[in-house]
């Protein structure tokens, strides 16, 4: 049963040592040293997910002034608002889901998929991490590469969407190293193909089924 695997396994990804392509396995297991594991998020988590993004060294490099006035940094009631129990509890995976991404024991940062649109098998995902000293290691790639396997696995999602900020260069290299690609789409053009985006200068970023 898909939400099964969903609630209860964790997917293990090999980061490479050197800076190449590497294979990816995703499994059940314990962690290793070279490993990032995605824990599913329970509600007890979320917490601590909001203030990696609302309250961490990294938040002034993903939203909020004097960088992104446009995305203001959320209260707790918006995050609420936004990232549902379901997202935690994995009570409609169809829906969404979050993962607490994990290096050796640790939690480094989260990565979620929103719904996910079943005519056109498409999923839009985002990621955020910790904090800076979790940063330019590989784990936010090699999430995006567990997580985009396993969704089209077993929900078929041959299309997956993250958009983010022009201004935030890091995070786009990061998208590119896990498979996603830049497209040229108008911002209206995006907006009425994936619905409002987060920011002003979205880059529309595509990772399609067999691209790793």
């Amino acid at each position: 049963m898909i939400s099964s695997l969903i609630n209860h396994k964790l997917l293990r990804v090999t980061i490479p040592l050197q800076n190449t392509m590497g294979s990816i396995s995703l499994e059940s297991g314990c962690i290793l040293v070279d490993k990032v594991v995605l824990r599913p998020s329970a509600l007890e988590d979320r917490q601590m997910i909001f203030e990696w993004l609302a309250h961490s060294d990294i938040t002034s490099s993903m939203i909020g002034p004097p960088t992104f006035p446009d995305q203001p940094i959320p209260s707790w009631a918006e995050f609420l608002a936004d990232y549902e129990d379901y997202y935690f509890d994995g009570s409609a995976p169809e829906q969404g889901r979050s993962f607490v991404i994990m290096v050796d024991g640790e939690p480094v940062g989260q990565i979620n998929y929103g719904e996910i649109d079943g005519e056109r098998r498409r999923t839009e995902l985002d990621i955020w991490l910790k904090s800076e000293r979790h940063t330019g290691k590989g784990f936010g790639s090699a999430a995006l590469k567990a997580l985009t396997s396993l969704l089209r696995r077993e929900f078929g999602v041959a299309e997956f969407v993250i958009r983010p900020s022009t201004r935030n260069p890091r995070a786009i290299r990061a998208y590119e190293k896990a498979g996603f690609r830049r497209i040229e789409i108008s911002p209206e053009e995006a907006i009425a193909r994936y619905g409002p985006g987060d920011y002003t200068d979205d880059t529309v970023m595509i990772k399609s089924a067999g691209n790793n």
